[in-house]
């Protein structure tokens, strides 16, 4: 995660970052973190996420 906003890769909305986003694993199946969370395609790892809103 980063201190700037991060945007989704797949449709340049603004990622919200909240519980879902953290550097932890949500889960021991799973060894993606969640960078953010889409309005339109829910949670994204880090290789949805992109500084550039465009």
């Amino acid at each position: 995660m980063t201190e700037e906003p991060e945007y989704c890769r797949l449709c340049g909305r603004e990622l919200h970052v909240d519980l879902a986003a953290t550097d932890s694993r949500n889960c021991c199946l799973n060894a993606t973190p969640i960078a953010g969370t889409c309005p339109e395609h829910g949670p994204v790892g880090p290789h949805h996420a992109t500084t550039d809103p465009s």
